[in-house]
């Protein structure tokens, strides 16, 4: 089991085994240490202001407990933190279990504060998350992956067997055929027949053979194929159901990491869109194309009958416009599949998503939305502030949410008034 690093010395824990109230803080990413989660923050002031005006807390009741995790802009880094506050969010309660839990997170300590309850039990669930401009991950597996385990994924590596193992043959078996007749004489078989019984047989074998080693090759290569890879990230990055949780989100409109993440998403999902596209009418396409080539057979075979024409110059022609069709349309997919390989990279920057292996992006849709996919919830409200730019001090948007004092005085006040 991942364990959560220790504190840093400078930043030792609070105790809190005697509040009543404890408030977990969470940085965001480049973030570990920084001022809002420390004493004397406004947002801390906010909070214990608007507690103190309950009579039945005191300020002895209200303690403020930092979580700091590596900061590092990728899914393993956040994944991971998860499993850390995990186990700090167990220690902590196992100190004080009747306590109300709160925990405010900036950014993508967002995302590791949902993560972490994917570890817990309901029990342990903290009555509150409150989150401060958090792009929200997604991974939206494609429906070839939605709804399997890796279990199931792992059983339908070898499915196209049957079929692969017939294009083996005959990858085996024509050259085999074509070349019989430069060594079939020197045996005594002469007759055509031999050279096509050759290629028949050495098919016949050559698909058997395949079928009995390609599953095994096929199971083990899907251990580390990007299917493989994209559905274990899907199901990683995937909220839990949170019924004893309310959830509270504050966005700024523009804000700076939200429009980034957006731009960086489309790059990758409007090639992948299009190849989809592509992928969906190439079948349906292709039968297209080669009924129309019978019907221009017949079509030319009737018309010689009327009309005196060139049928050969006509053959050309109308091959040469399928194959040109035909060639296109591979050279388009060819290129957005190296458009989406090249943007999957853009995308693994550290100020992007974090590394992704490019070839995820064939199998799972990821992306940040403004709101949390959260399945269950016992209250969710997520409010998109209107910017003022006097609200907060020079600076971009995104760190400025932490110091709005309109903000600070709607989540001390939600913080105050959730049971």
């Amino acid at each position: 089991m991942l364990r959560r690093t220790s504190p840093s010395p400078d930043a030792p824990a609070a105790d809190t085994t005697d509040a009543s109230v404890i408030v977990t803080l969470v940085h965001g990413t480049f973030a570990r240490g920084t001022a809002w989660t420390q004493d004397g923050s406004n947002l801390r002031k906010s909070i214990a202001e608007a507690l103190s005006t309950d009579p039945q807390i005191s300020p002895a009741d209200i303690a403020f407990d930092v979580f700091e995790w590596s900061g590092r802009n990728a899914h393993g880094a956040r994944i991971k933190a998860g499993y850390q506050l995990a186990d700090h969010i167990r220690d902590l309660r196992a100190r004080n279990p009747d306590c109300r839990h709160f925990i405010v997170a900036h950014s993508h300590g967002g995302n590791i504060a949902l993560l972490a309850h994917k570890h817990l039990p309901p029990e342990l669930h903290a009555l509150g998350i409150a989150t401060l401009g958090t792009p929200f991950v997604f991974a939206r597996p494609e429906s070839h992956l939605a709804g399997k385990s890796l279990d199931d994924l792992l059983e339908e590596a070898p499915k196209h067997t049957n079929t692969l193992a017939g294009a083996f043959a005959w990858l085996v078996g024509l050259p085999v055929a074509l070349s019989a007749e430069s060594w079939l004489p020197g045996l005594g078989f002469t007759e055509f027949y031999w050279e096509i019984l050759s290629g028949v047989v050495a098919g016949l074998i050559a698909a058997q053979i395949f079928k009995f080693v390609f599953p095994p090759i096929a199971r083990f290569g899907h251990g580390f194929g990007a299917k493989r890879a994209a559905a274990k990230l899907a199901q990683a990055v995937a909220f839990p159901e949170l019924p004893r949780t309310h959830l509270l989100s504050f966005n700024y409109p523009g804000d700076e990491a939200q429009r980034l993440l957006d731009a960086l998403e489309a790059s990758t999902s409007l090639p992948q869109r299009a190849i989809r596209f592509i992928n969906a009418i190439s079948e349906p396409g292709f039968g297209m194309l080669l009924a129309g080539l019978f019907v221009a057979g017949i079509v030319s075979a009737v018309l010689q009958s009327f009309i005196d024409f060139d049928d050969e110059a006509l053959a050309d022609t109308v091959a040469t416009f399928f194959t040109a069709v035909i060639m296109t349309v591979i050279a388009l997919w060819i290129v957005l599949v190296i458009v989406r390989f090249v943007f999957s990279l853009m995308r693994g920057h550290p100020w992007g998503f974090g590394w992704e292996r490019p070839s995820l992006h064939a199998h799972v849709e990821i992306g940040v939305e403004p709101k949390a996919a959260v399945p269950a919830a016992k209250s969710h409200i997520n409010e998109m502030v209107p910017f003022i730019e006097k609200a907060i001090p020079r600076g971009m948007r995104h760190v400025g949410l932490y110091e709005d004092v309109r903000i600070l005085k709607a989540l001390a006040h939600w913080i105050s008034k959730v049971h």
